[in-house]
């Protein structure tokens, strides 16, 4: 399998606090989730949108531009959640129809027969206490609110919860 690309967080810390300040977040945490970019364009000719998503998401985010904003280094600091697995080219299809419902206009480009390739997308997580605790998902690249990678950023705490419970149930002393 390829190398996961890390695309290069554009919002700084200051920036997502306010943004999730305003959005009612009291606390909030960098994070990297693993998705899968898939190319858009025309056939025969280079990429000119990705399509970030995975097999289980109901809407995929929309990435426009031929080269997708990767920066060198691997993730930084943040909570890693892993766990999506890569959409079929049939998932991808579909995906790439609801976004062009969602956005009616001319579309030239089509889902492209290339495997999609794997990204940490950048995020930031903004936590609300309260009667109900809220999470708010922001985009680390737009601060756009990212609802539609919510399940998958929840499935992802969840399961990073249970290994550091297992891990603390292998440490405890017995008797």
């Amino acid at each position: 399998m390829a190398e996961r690309l890390t695309l290069s967080r554009q919002l700084d810390e200051h920036a997502a606090r306010r943004w999730l300040g305003r959005l009612g977040a009291t606390a909030l945490e960098p994070a990297w989730v693993a998705l899968w970019a898939a190319p858009l364009g025309m056939k025969g000719k280079p990429p000119g949108a990705w399509l970030l998503g995975a097999r289980d998401m109901q809407r995929a985010l929309l990435l426009t531009g031929a080269e997708l904003p990767v920066q060198a280094e691997r993730p930084d600091a943040g909570v890693q959640l892993t766990g999506a697995t890569a959409p079929t080219l049939e998932a991808t299809q579909r995906l790439w129809l609801w976004e062009r419902m969602a956005t009616p206009r001319l579309w030239r480009i089509q889902a492209l027969d290339t495997p999609p390739t794997p990204v940490w997308l950048p995020c930031w997580l903004g936590y609300r206490a309260g009667q109900k605790h809220q999470l708010t998902v922001i985009s680390g690249l737009s601060g756009e609110v990212l609802s539609m990678i919510k399940p998958l950023v929840l499935a992802g705490l969840e399961s990073a919860h249970r290994q550091v419970q297992a891990g603390d149930e292998k440490t405890l002393p017995t008797g």
